[in-house]
C-alpha cells in the first residue's frame, strides 16, 4: 500500500498548523488596532496562552501513556500551575497592576496542594473582571492553533511515539523560558519609554513574538522528528 504523501512529507504536513499559528499570533493585532489594547493586555494574553499550552501538553501525556501516567500528569498539573501562577504574579507586577497574593489560610491541610490552583483562579478572576476582552477572539485563536498543532503533529504524524510522559511534560517549559524572556524585555522597553498605547510599538511586539513562535515551532517539531527517526 503506497505511503500517504502528506505523512511522508513532514514539511507539507506542517503547512496547516504553521498557517494557523501565524494567524493566531496576528489576532492580538486586532485588539491593538480596534479595541485599544496596550502592552499590559498583550503581556497578560501571552501569559494566558501558556495555560493553553499546558492543557494540550497534559492531553499529549495522557494520550502517550494512558492511565499509567496519571501520577506524572498530576505532578505536571501541580508544578506547571505553580510555575504559571508565579509567572502571573510577576506579569501583574511588571504591568503596574495589582498582583495576586497567595491565600493566607496556611492551616488548611489542603493548602499546599491547592495553592497553585487557587492562585490561578484568583488571577483568572481578576483578569475576567478587569480585562474581559482577553477571553475573546485572540485567546480562542491560540486555543485553536495549539489544538490544530496537537492534532497534526501528535495524533496524525505521531511525533510523541516512543516518548514517555516525563519527557513530554518538559516541552512547554522550553517554550516559555525562551519566548517570554524576549516578550518581557520588549514589553519593558515599551513601558519604560511610555509607548504602552502606541500602535506601531505594540505591533512590533506582536511581530517579534510571532517570529520567535514560528522559529520555535519549526525547531521543536524538526528535532522531535529527527529523534523519532533515530530511535
Amino acid at each position: 500500500m503506497p505511503a500517504d504523501p502528506v505523512l511522508a512529507n513532514p514539511e507539507r504536513l506542517d503547512r496547516i498548523p504553521l498557517a494557523v499559528l501565524i494567524l493566531a499570533n496576528l489576532a492580538p493585532a486586532v485588539g491593538v488596532l480596534f479595541f485599544g489594547w496596550d502592552a499590559h493586555y498583550l503581556l497578560l494574553l501571552y501569559w494566558l496562552e501558556n495555560l493553553v499550552v499546558g492543557g494540550w501538553t497534559l492531553l499529549r501525556m495522557l494520550h502517550a501513556g494512558g492511565l499509567r501516567v496519571l501520577p506524572q500528569s498530576a505532578f505536571f498539573s501541580f508544578h506547571y500551575s505553580f510555575f504559571c501562577a508565579g509567572h502571573g504574579i510577576f506579569i501583574l507586577t511588571l504591568t503596574d497592576l495589582p498582583g495576586e497574593a497567595p491565600p493566607e489560610d496556611f492551616d488548611d491541610e489542603g493548602f499546599v496542594l491547592l495553592m497553585p490552583f487557587r492562585m490561578l483562579a484568583s488571577q483568572f478572576g481578576w483578569i475576567a473582571n478587569e480585562m474581559p476582552g482577553l477571553f475573546s477572539l485572540p485567546l480562542l485563536a491560540f486555543v485553536v492553533s495549539h489544538g490544530v498543532s496537537t492534532l497534526y503533529h501528535h495524533f496524525i504524524d505521531r511525533e510523541d511515539d516512543g516518548r514517555d510522559a516525563d519527557d513530554i511534560m518538559f516541552d512547554p517549559y522550553k517554550r516559555i523560558v525562551a519566548l517570554h524572556i524576549a516578550i518581557i524585555l520588549g514589553a519593558m522597553a515599551i513601558i519604560e519609554t511610555g509607548a504602552t498605547t502606541v500602535a506601531p510599538a505594540l505591533l512590533l511586539l506582536v511581530g517579534m513574538k510571532t517570529a520567535i513562535d514560528v522559529h520555535q515551532h519549526r525547531k521543536a517539531h524538526r528535532d522531535r522528528r529527527r529523534a523519532g527517526a533515530t530511535a
